[in-house]
């Protein structure tokens, strides 16, 4: 067999080293100090975690194995690991490798026996390997008392400053045992050229200090004594620390050069025994240079920036500051700190659907203050991207008409027959955009300003998206539909008429002219024929004149003298002339307003989204207003229009009893109109324990490492791409969220452009006979008579497909469809109860959740306390129904606390 040859040197040391005692933890320091890169670990799962080290060696490498020992180690163990590690040699590229076993059961004939064997390595690769041992001589059945292996190898290594080769730890095992008078023997097995491999290269003098530390090292036992400090510090650290100690050492190595270690630092690691043990060793208060060096090398990167941030914090606390008057404004906002854009895109995505059809009203629930109006701009931005600024999409008219809008087109659009409008504007924006409007009717706190406050709103913001002079000619056309047509001639013709009065005042003063110059002939008859001189010139110019003024006034911009008829109609009536108060059809007007601008922007494929904010501020009489208005929307009047609600439910429907209480209804009469009017409920999640401190670390400017990068603008050509990367995958329902991560890791496209992506395929998968099975598993319980009630529990299923949906893509489990089912018909049987099942009964557990576990276990009386402590009004067949559906698997009580 040809001798393997080495490299001149080997480049790098790295060694795995299982603990299982004092020996093999100085094995370990003394490893380091030799420069090997030293892993640790225990022997749960030794040989896969063997084969992998071995497998990662890079070329040039001397890997260097210390085999953990035990109970279970019997003969046919060691044979199988020798055997192990020989086979295993030719699949690692180091330069070589060196097992060490504390015990191997290798019987030989007597002293005179060498301890070298061969190790038979199966295709002899191009590898130095050795394994160390220890074994019995004949005349002994079992160890007795001796060093292990592991520990007279850290022995020598750490008594020779010099180069230490693999023959060398041969050697010193054997002259220990052997002067020992120890039964064990040391064996070698070997392949290879190993015996001159430099395990250590040699070890620098280094600076010698630290006396005192070194004075109790000799005082624990320690027979060599290392005398430089770098060294000193190492071996306390290695063998003679506790787990607190060793926690808080790295600590020194980020204090101020005159700074010292103290109790705090130890508090703020939990560590204030170890802080004791440092400075006994004198490691601490002040440390020694060497010693910081070594706390260096402790830290990783990540190590190094967090304490480095604990370290400023404490500093800070210590240190006389000036607080900062840092008032945090109670207003919306864009940026999602709670984690609710999930739910704003999942309704975004709900909206855009083909399948959704409007009329349509979803409530946005929640108690003050727990983020609506956020949401509703979150999901307005998505629809209508710069509506919540100054920046809304612009809207262009099919038949622009250039220039501004003069006297003489006012005198011709009076002259036209009245005719509806059926020309939409064309947007700047792609198919899912969606126009928007916000409305607070807190501002209009009169029932006729309720009215008059919504056709302002849509008005106003809706014409905002036209240039100037379009929106004066939608507002002239809007404007002209309720005056008098006739009475806008006359003034026409009027105002025309007072530019000619100059006009006939000159001609009137020619005539005199002409009159006097006619008696003058008689007297001087050089005169004569100047009077008819002058009355032709005073005539022509006249004329001219005239022409010239009537051309002039109608080619005017009418904003003077129409300006009423340009501008839009005043809700509050403050004086302008054409507004909604005290005009008789008032109702009327309101109506034929939003139709107008309704048929300017709205489609059944592409409704107005209109957000209602702050109903649970208004008024009872204000509640009452916009309830009815909205509820003339859902009745058809204004088909293409999806409303957005934020509210308290329980203030709202307390708010609709009392402005009908007059009328003697039955108790319950709000819930039944926020049954009616909010088809689709969603409540806004509340803060929970895990996101508060995130949210006060943004409130406060402080920096999160879990902080969401700042959103970047969707490019739609992206998006174009991963849906199609998406489609070839040909996905179905229920693979659909492994064909969009395959799509998302092959291309690297943005998340929400992946999202954007993932909704258009998802809108094409999803059909109701999906999900039809599921729905029909919740009929039984629910009394679905009213084709109303029906149309409302397949829309309440259809918005929560859309949010689970989206939740997953977040990285929520998925949620299955029976469980969507059940929530829906929940919602839509039961909607009076919401409020009060999302309630929490006790610590962990909500009402919900208590007559769950009540239904499923079929206890009745679990199931009849629950409902007595929750004071839930329901009985009879209502009641038996509730509790039929809720004995129906799977669970919802967790789905319901995300969603209601």
């Amino acid at each position: 067999m040809t001798p393997v040859q080495l490299a001149p040197r080997i480049k790098g040391r790295r060694a795995l080293v299982y603990l299982d005692g004092e020996p093999s933890r100085r094995l370990a320091h003394a490893l380091r100090l030799c420069g090997f890169e030293v892993a640790t670990g225990e022997a749960e799962a030794p040989f896969p975690a063997l084969a992998a080290f071995l497998q990662s060696a890079e070329p040039g490498e001397l890997l260097l194995v210390r085999w953990p020992a035990g109970s279970a180690w019997v003969p046919s163990a060691f044979t199988g690991l020798i055997s192990e590690f020989a086979r295993r040699l030719g699949d690692s590229c180091a330069a070589a490798l060196l097992l060490v076993v504390d015990f191997g059961w290798v019987l030989h004939s007597g002293p005179g026996e060498p301890g070298h064997a061969r190790l038979d390595v199966p295709g002899d690769p191009p590898v130095a390997a050795a394994a160390l041992t220890a074994s019995l001589g004949t005349r002994a059945e079992r160890p007795g008392p001796a060093p292990s292996l592991s520990g007279l190898l850290a022995e020598g290594l750490l008594s020779r400053r010099g180069t230490v080769t693999v023959s060398d730890l041969y050697a010193m095992a054997k002259e220990g045992y052997e002067g020992l008078g120890s039964d064990l023997r040391a064996i070698m097995f070997s392949h290879g050229d190993i015996e001159d491999v430099a395990v250590s290269a040699g070890r620098p003098e280094g600076e010698a200090a630290l006396g005192q530390t070194a004075a109790l090292l000799r005082a624990a036992g320690e027979r060599e004594v290392p005398e430089s400090a770098a060294e000193i510090v190492a071996r306390v650290h290695d063998l003679h620390l506790s787990e607190q100690a060793r926690r808080l050492l790295p600590v020194v190595a980020l204090l101020g050069s005159a700074e010292e270690l103290t109790a705090d630092h130890a508090e703020l690691l939990d560590a204030r025994e170890g802080l004791d043990e440092l400075v006994r060793w004198g490691l601490a208060p002040a440390p020694h240079e060497a010693v910081r060096e070594f706390g260096r090398s402790l830290l990783t990167r990540e190590e190094s920036e967090r304490l480095a941030w604990s370290l400023r914090r404490l500093r800070a606390r210590r240190t006389a500051v000036r607080p900062r008057a840092r008032l945090t404004p109670d207003r919306w906002t864009l940026d999602d700190r709670l984690g609710h854009r999930v739910y704003a895109e999942a309704m975004a995505a709900f909206i855009r659907h083909p399948d959704t059809q409007p009329p349509l009203t979803i409530g946005v629930k929640g108690p003050w203050g727990v983020g609506k109006t956020s949401l509703m701009r979150m999901v307005q931005e998505l629809l209508d991207p710069g509506a919540t600024g100054e920046s809304p999409v612009r809207l262009r008219p099919p038949r622009r008409e250039r220039g501004q809008v003069t006297n003489a087109e006012i005198l011709d659009r009076v002259r036209r027959a009245v005719t509806s409008r059926e020309d939409r504007a064309v947007p700047d924006a792609d198919g899912d955009w969606r126009p928007t409007v916000w409305f607070n009717p807190w501002m209009y706190q009169d029932g006729e300003q309720v009215w008059a406050g919504l056709a302002h709103e849509i008005i106003t913001q809706v014409t905002q998206r036209l240039s100037p002079t379009e929106r004066e000619r939608f507002w002239l056309e809007l404007n002209l539909g309720r005056v008098d047509r006739e009475s806008v001639r006359r003034q026409a013709y009027q105002l025309a008429l007072t530019r000619l009065v100059p006009v006939g005042i000159g001609l009137a003063g020619t005539l005199l002219l002409s009159g006097a110059s006619l008696a003058a002939e008689q007297l001087l008859p050089w005169l004569k024929g100047s009077a008819a001189a002058i009355g032709a010139a005073g005539a022509v110019t006249a004329v001219a004149t005239g022409t010239q003024r009537i051309a002039r006034f109608f080619g005017e911009s009418a904003g003077g003298s129409f300006s009423g008829l340009m501008r839009p109609p005043d809700p509050l009536g403050l004086g302008y002339e054409h507004d909604y108060r005290g005009k008789a059809g008032f109702l009327h007007l309101v109506q034929t307003d939003m139709r107008n601008v309704l048929d300017l922007v709205a489609t059944p494929e592409r409704p107005l989204v209109v957000f209602v904010d702050d109903l649970d501020r208004c008024s009872s009489g204000t509640v009452g207003q916009v309830i009815e208005a909205i509820n003339l929307f859902l009745a058809g009047e204004f088909p293409n229009c999806v409303f957005v609600l934020a509210m308290e439910p329980d203030v709202v429907a307390a708010h609709v009893e009392s402005a009908y209480r007059g009328l003697r209804l039955p108790e319950g009469v709000g819930w039944r109109f926020l049954e009616k009017i909010v088809q689709l409920p969603l409540s806004v999640p509340q803060l929970d324990d895990d996101r508060l401190p995130h949210y006060l670390r943004v409130l406060l400017g402080m920096p999160s490492g879990d902080a969401p990068p700042p959103a970047e603008p969707v490019r739609e050509e992206e998006v174009d791409r991963v849906e199609a990367a998406i489609r070839k995958l040909s996905p179905t329902s229920a693979t659909l969220e492994h064909s969009v991560r395959r799509a998302e890791a092959a291309l690297g496209a943005r998340p929400e452009e992946v999202r954007r992506a993932a909704d258009r395929v998802f809108g094409d998968l999803y059909s109701d006979e999906n999900a039809f099975h599921a729905i029909e598993a919740t009929l039984p319980w629910l009394d679905l008579r009213n084709p109303r009630e029906v149309k409302r529990y397949l829309n309440v299923f259809r918005f929560y497909s859309f949010v689970t949906y989206r939740r997953q893509l977040a990285g929520a489990p998925r949620t299955p469809d029976a469980a969507v089912a059940k929530l829906a018909a929940l919602t839509a049987g039961w909607p009076h109860l919401l409020s009060t099942l999302s309630r929490e009964a006790h610590p962990g557990a909500t009402v919900l959740d208590r007559l769950e576990r009540a239904a499923l276990r079929g206890d009745g009386d679990a199931w009849l306390r629950a409902l007595m402590e929750a004071d839930v009004a329901t009985h009879g067949a209502a009641e038996e129904s509730l509790r039929l559906l809720l004995a129906t698997r799977p669970p919802i009580a967790a789905l319901a606390t995300d969603l209601l």
